[in-house]
């Protein structure tokens, strides 16, 4: 049976896939791993690489595993692909005697849909002998490749493609269909019954899931679980601080929502503080949250968090800014031990008391944080202004999202 399914998989054309942004590297003898939420694309990143492969190799120097099918094959390969590893037990001691017995003979690719994949026990078998790629929903830059659309449109086109890609987000499925909400649902249950209820025993599943519905309407807001348990206790549910804690873990862990804690030098302060909420897509925010017509300014900073995130670096952290004064600067990039920028999300920059509101914040957090790199994400307006004798540079999302990085 097994071995019939080897030769099934090299008789069957290889699927063809558009290919991203991301690559996965070929050469490096280390363990690849590839991990993000649900549907992102992470397969079919692998089926890139697959097909590159084949085309320099032939189709039987690769051999492709979905454990979802809950298969083994023998391992008499050049190249390893190993989806959805985390479905069989210990399969880190398996990978582990894989890279020992066969270093430099057989390369090993393996994905997964939970941050489990990177766990204590997996760092620790195959301490410096892997490699991490994180797969995301869809860039505003890959969804044009995906709509096959050429960047030099006019503005206005762009604009409409904007608020398409945040209405309904990126996952790559969603944009290519025309039941793009259908598909947001689903994609909704599977991650929250698969990956997060899935993932140990929650005896409170209604509570689980309406917690995910309220963080998906709260996105771009903070978040205390302090106030989620008194939520909670004044509609006669009975659920503690701590437990509210692992659920929302269980949903990060699970690449479905992540978050931004207040800049402080202290960790003792950014523990304390209430932390910023972000959805991996605004798609799904939009499904089941608040709608994108609501308030489309949560959704712009909402897709500037993903973005900084798909982004960012191992020597990168994005934090948000806060005083007593109740001023807020929305992410202040961090590069080692220095603030590399701050930027402020504002939808209406027009409005001249929001303007004076949001420039007020980012000037006072510049020189707290002696940053001069001051940036203004906002729908139109672009250019650069000298207040207080510091330079700002205004941006609007579309363009800010499409610069190459």
């Amino acid at each position: 049976m097994i071995k019939e399914i080897i030769r099934e998989y090299w008789r069957t054309e290889p699927l063809r896939v558009i290919v991203r942004d991301i690559l996965l590297d070929t050469q490096t003898d280390l363990v690849n791993d590839v991990v993000g939420v649900r549907r992102s694309g992470k397969t079919s990143l692998m089926f890139v690489t697959i097909n590159k492969l084949i085309s320099k190799f032939g189709k039987e120097a690769t051999i492709y595993i979905n454990f979802e099918n809950r298969k083994l094959l023998p391992l008499k390969q050049e190249y390893l692909f190993l989806d959805e590893v985390q479905r069989v037990n210990e399969w880190e001691k398996y990978i582990r005697s894989i890279y020992d017995e066969y270093k430099g003979k057989i390369k090993i690719f393996v994905s997964g849909s939970s941050a489990n994949l990177l766990s204590k026990d997996y760092g620790k078998l195959l301490t410096g002998r892997h490699l991490t790629s994180k797969v995301y929903p869809l860039s505003f830059r890959e969804f044009f490749k995906f709509k096959k659309i050429s960047s030099g449109i006019n503005k206005f086109k762009v604009k409409a493609l904007l608020n398409e890609y945040l209405r309904y987000g990126g996952f790559p499925e969603v944009v290519l269909s025309n039941e793009k909400e259908a598909i947001l649902g689903q994609l909704f249950n599977d991650i929250l019954s698969r990956d997060v209820l899935g993932r140990a025993e929650i005896r409170k599943e209604q509570i689980v899931e309406e917690f995910a519905y309220y963080l998906s309407s709260n996105i771009s807001n903070t978040l205390s679980f302090n106030k989620m348990s008194k939520y909670f206790g004044s509609r006669g549910i009975k659920v503690s601080v701590q437990t509210l804690e692992n659920y929302f873990y269980f949903m990060k862990d699970s690449f479905f929502f992540f978050d931004n804690l207040i800049f402080s030098y202290k960790v003792k302060d950014q523990l304390q503080y209430s932390r910023k909420i972000y959805c991996i897509d605004t798609g799904i925010a939009n499904l089941i949250g608040f709608k994108f017509s609501e308030d489309k300014s949560k959704f712009y900073e909402n897709a500037v968090a993903i973005e900084l995130l798909r982004r960012s670096s191992i020597q990168t952290k994005v934090f948000y800014w806060h005083d007593q004064q109740q001023r807020e600067v929305d992410f202040v990039v961090k590069e080692g031990l220095k603030v590399k920028q701050l930027i402020q999300v504002c939808y209406d920059i027009d409005n001249y008391d929001t303007k004076k509101r949001e420039i007020r914040a980012l000037t006072k957090a510049s020189k707290e944080l002696r940053c001069s790199n001051l940036l203004v994400i906002t729908e139109d307006k672009e250019g650069e202004e000298k207040i207080d004798r510091v330079k700002i540079k205004f941006i609007p999302l579309w363009r800010w999202l499409l610069e190459k990085r």
